[in-house]
């Protein structure tokens, strides 16, 4: 139901609610009636007006034609008559016996006229006999006036929010950066504009794990050959690795798949690069697996064999000596291996032939990273874990080839704090200047240690550090109100090869880059921006687009959420406080949908209420958050007189007092090792439902969540959140593995769409201009093919509206903009929230 909060409030004062009008949970009259029940005059049961037409309507731009025609049923037999008010109101002509309406002047889509600004006009439409009226809002919503397009795709602005688990400049090409991420992909730095640019949109639901890249390489004979290996887990259901191969540095890309798993999202996925091509043979590369030993490629990574004289089957880094040159290829190679026991350094000296420890080396540590100056110096950083997590101790070393003497160069050695030691970089102008990162250092915070000469004396950066956030707000409030440290999780590190002022470096939520960080060594300030412009790897929760105020409403993982007004790149202030846990849900008000609840796994009480769009927030009450548990999933009655919560394992509860206090609902589906979630209808107020996937029933309560019953039985089952329209109660949809799923609630009915053979999310938006109902969108299989689809016939034509250009992995939030025709939120498995128009 589009109605704003002052045309609800004008509305209530001018005319009282009858629950058997309004659709209330007390109500004794037919809520199934497919028209929209208006608020009515308290004239007594004998004289009713109903108005009929709908509430939300949408046109193209350019029209002065009547688009709409008002409604209204009167119980006595009289005639109605319609006026308008509402801050839009002057906008239209309207005809009061017919109740035709039209704009007076032709809207513009690009200029729009209404109170705010998003061509959503707002008014309320009111029904008189003389002596009873009724009102309701009226949305009218303007498209432009292109029926058939491509659409356009981009990220809903929140910068990082994610693991910048490597990052690699190539040594060759002047400005040739690239970043890799453990959930989102590649990116591809682009100096002119001081943004990244996405390198693996194409990957689809079915490779979405390949956005889990373990290690990038860059070819340093030809800056246009980029590699990525790919794959997210290590077990039994995970989806085999692949190595990309790009000849246009990421833009097209070519696959080779590999008969084992990567864990780009596992322990150590911060150590490397595992991939490198060797400096002196672009056919030649080597690839450390995470558990299948080493493996070679001979053909510039069309094909793969595994190289059965090296022995270990966890590696963690690769690296060649490219001074050493013999038969067209590196001689000598090192590559790290996952041991605290035994030999963790292994090197060939012929080329990959044979394999040996590497004698002298420190014992009872893993090598993170191992880089050579241009000395040939090799400089290795350990811990004694994989990390990111549980690394408690560790050093830093340089092995000089040219006598194979190892030197302890560790710049603070772990004691009284526990930590390790993992980002790893040297400066190819100057040999001997060497950087390296702490990991795991919470105690006293991570740092990155800078020297000069080879290790002898090192210079810690934070203190001689400035940290912008760069636009990004939540950073700040995320590190605990000031940016006065370096981040946590270092194991991304590298300073460009054409200039010793520019250096880059990850962190668990984004990476900071400098271009002055030689100031440290003629005591100045390093100046560290957060230069994430294009970089979103958050992965959203849930979604929700709202019928007025804020365009959209979005809970992430480990990062809060945030809350949309607009989508400019700087507008990433509304982020949900504090920005420190996972959100697992967000729900509106739907006749005041700046009244926003949301629940958390970070704070003490797990729950958080806005009158005001997000921009402010409280903590409820209470919780009935059970210890350990996650937050779970909360759903918001329309007028936001009830909410029911089902936290992780447990059951459900609602609330009549704004979260003040929380009763067991009964009723409520269980089922073992599985939770269901509510939806509350979006037009009746006090009514939720719950599909109980396992047995593929609906359940319903009608009394704010005090207790469900069966409503619908003999759905499909194993499916997703279903979603309710609001513009009259009880019309569901369900998403299912065995098609789309339109239920009636009122009449404990439904129908599976055929042409939809799979639907693993659903959502509503704003309706085409002219039609009748919103249109629909689903993440599914229409007709044998996987992607996202819409409907503007309720079902009975799909068009696909993403492309193989515009895959995103997989989508696990969605959500259609209900003023803005065409529109879709796309929640992604690590690129972040995904905006579609068409």
């Amino acid at each position: 139901m589009q109605i704003s909060k002052r045309t609800l409030g004008a509305a209530l004062t001018s005319a009282a609610c009858l629950l058997s009008a309004c659709g209330g949970p007390n109500s004794s009259a037919d809520d199934g009636v497919r028209a929209f029940q208006a608020m009515v005059g308290a004239a007594g049961a004998s004289d009713k007006i109903t108005i009929t037409s709908r509430p939300v309507v949408s046109l193209y731009e350019g029209s002065t034609a009547v688009f709409y025609t008002a409604t209204a049923s009167d119980s006595a037999g009289k005639t109605v008559t319609f006026t308008l008010s509402g801050t839009d109101a002057a906008k239209f002509n309207l005809n009061s016996a017919t109740g035709a309406l039209s704009f007076k002047t032709a809207p513009s889509y690009t200029a729009p006229t209404d109170a705010s600004g998003d061509n959503n006009y707002l008014v309320t439409l009111t029904g008189s006999d003389g002596v009873t009226s009724a009102s309701h809002g009226l949305s009218v919503l303007v498209a432009q006036n292109i029926p058939k397009r491509a659409y356009s795709w981009g990220n809903a602005p929140f910068g990082g929010g994610g693991y910048i688990s490597g990052l690699v400049y190539h040594p060759t090409s002047k400005n040739l950066l690239y970043a890799r991420t453990d959930v989102g992909g590649a990116y591809r730095w682009n100096a002119s504009t001081s943004t990244w640019t996405a390198l693996n949109d194409s990957l689809g639901p079915a490779d979405s794990q390949l956005l889990g890249v373990l290690s990038l390489a860059v070819d340093p004979q030809n800056p246009n050959l980029l590699y990525l290996a790919t794959g997210q887990y290590v077990a039994t259901w995970a989806e085999d690795a692949a190595i990309l191969k790009s000849t246009d540095q990421g833009v097209t890309w070519t696959r080779s798949n590999l008969p084992f798993d990567l864990a780009g999202n596992g322990d150590g996925r911060e150590t490397g690069e595992r991939l490198q091509v060797d400096p002196n043979n672009s056919n030649i590369l080597y690839l450390g697996t995470t558990q299948n030993g080493l493996w070679k490629s001979t053909n510039a990574g069309v094909t793969w064999a595994q190289v059965t004289a090296f022995t270990p089957i966890s590696t963690t880094l690769v690296e060649f000596d490219k001074r050493t040159v013999s038969g067209g290829k590196s001689s000598i190679i090192y590559v790290g291996v996952n041991t605290t026991s035994g030999t963790s350094l292994y090197r060939s000296s012929d080329g990959g032939v044979t394999w040996g420890g590497v004698s002298g080396e420190p014992t009872g540590l893993i090598p993170h990273h191992a880089k050579f100056d241009s000395n040939g110096v090799l400089y290795v950083s350990y811990g004694n874990a994989l990390g990111p997590n549980s690394v408690t101790n560790g050093a830093v070393y340089k092995l000089t080839t040219s006598s194979g003497t190892w030197t302890n160069i560790t710049p603070a050695a772990p004691g009284g704090i526990t930590f390790g030691y993992s980002g790893l970089a040297v400066d190819a102008e100057k040999p001997g200047v060497v950087e390296v990162a702490t990991m795991d250092r919470w105690a006293t915070g991570d740092d990155i240690y800078r020297s000069t000469n080879g290790g002898s004396s090192w210079t810690a950066m934070n203190a001689s550090s400035t940290h912008s956030n760069n636009g990004y707000a939540w950073l700040t409030a995320y590190s605990g109100g000031s940016l006065n440290s370096m981040g946590f999780w270092i194991g991304a590190f590298d300073i460009d090869p054409f200039n010793s002022n520019n250096s880059v470096y990850g962190t668990g939520f984004g990476l900071y880059m400098t271009a002055n960080q030689t100031a440290i060594d003629t005591g100045g300030k390093i100046a560290w921006s957060f230069n994430v412009n294009g970089i979103e790897e958050v992965v959203p929760q849930a979604l929700k687009s709202p019928p007025s105020g804020a365009h959209l409403y979005a809970a992430f993982g480990d990062v809060g959420g945030s809350t949309y007004s607009t989508f400019n790149l700087t507008d990433t202030s509304g982020y949900f406080a504090p920005p420190t846990a996972t959100n697992r849900s967000v729900d509106y008000a739907e006749t005041s949908p700046a009244t926003v609840v949301r629940t958390s796994d970070g704070a003490t009480t797990q729950g958080y209420l806005s009158t005001d769009t997000g921009a402010a927030w409280t903590t409820l009450g209470s919780t009935p958050v059970t210890s350990g548990n996650i937050s779970g999933q909360i759903a918001m009655s329309p007028r936001a007189t009830s909410m029911v919560w089902v936290p992780g394992s447990q059951g459900a509860y609602y609330s009549t007092n704004s979260g003040a206090s929380w009763t067991a609902s009964t009723g409520y589906p269980t089922v073992a090792n599985s939770q269901y979630y509510p939806i509350s209808d979006r037009f009746a107020d006090g009514y939720y439902y719950v599909y109980d996937s396992a047995n593929g029933v609906v359940y319903q309560s009608t009394n704010g969540g005090a207790s469900f019953a069966a409503d619908i039985s003999g759905l499909p089952v194993n499916g997703g959140l279903p979603v309710s329209m609001p513009w009259w109660r009880g019309d569901l949809w369900i998403p299912t593995p065995s098609g789309l799923v339109h239920a009636d609630a009122t009449k404990g009915t439904f129908t599976t769409l055929t042409n939809v053979q799979v639907a693993y999310t659903v959502a509503l938006g704003a309706p085409a201009p002219a039609a009748t109902y919103p249109s629909i969108f689903i993440f599914g299989q229409v007709n044998g093919v996987m992607g996202v689809y819409r409907s503007d016939d309720i079902g009975v034509s799909w068009t696909q509206v993403n492309d193989s250009a515009h895959q995103y992995g997989w989508i696990g939030a969605i959500s259609g903009d209900p003023r803005v025709w065409g529109r879709v939120y796309l929640g992604t498995s690590g690129r972040g929230t995904i905006i579609g128009n068409r």
